[in-house]
């Protein structure tokens, strides 16, 4: 068909059509694409795969994009995800409502009694046995020379 066939309207899409631009030409796409595709990335890196091969392989699919835009998007992205990771508490503190003063102190106490306590039957503990095995060794030295 040719072009002076079309009517007016036609041509209006005709024009808008060709000046219509791919996705890959559109600002921030190429970030968008990194960002979607990262642990993908991460995991080719982790093969030993590197960055000029996936921008090949990105390339080959239509979406131009150059191994230096490829590995900065990439990085930028990391560390942006890194960044966010620290922002969020790993304490249990942060998840628990915070505790009155009494109630610290009176788990502080209880806490200390219990340390005391098992400090004194591990002492028990280890003291029994001990003293069984000198009573045998006597009873043997005792034996032996009679």
């Amino acid at each position: 068909m040719n072009q002076s066939e079309l009517s007016p309207l036609e041509k209006s899409i005709a024009k808008k059509i060709d000046r219509t631009k791919g996705k890959a030409n559109q600002p921030g796409y190429l970030r968008k694409l990194v960002a979607k595709l990262h642990l993908r990335i991460e995991a080719a890196l982790a093969r030993g795969c590197e960055y000029d091969d996936l921008a090949q392989s990105i390339t080959e699919t239509g979406v131009k994009i150059s191994t230096a835009t490829l590995k900065q998007y990439h990085t930028e992205y990391r560390r942006s995800l890194e960044k966010e990771a620290g922002k969020i508490p790993e304490t249990v503190d942060s998840v628990l409502p915070p505790e009155q003063p009494l109630k610290r102190e009176k788990i502080a106490q209880i806490e200390t009694k219990a340390k005391d306590k098992s400090s004194h039957s591990s002492i028990l503990a280890w003291s029994i046995p001990t003293i069984a095995l000198l009573g045998w060794i006597i009873l043997f030295v005792v034996i032996g020379k009679s």
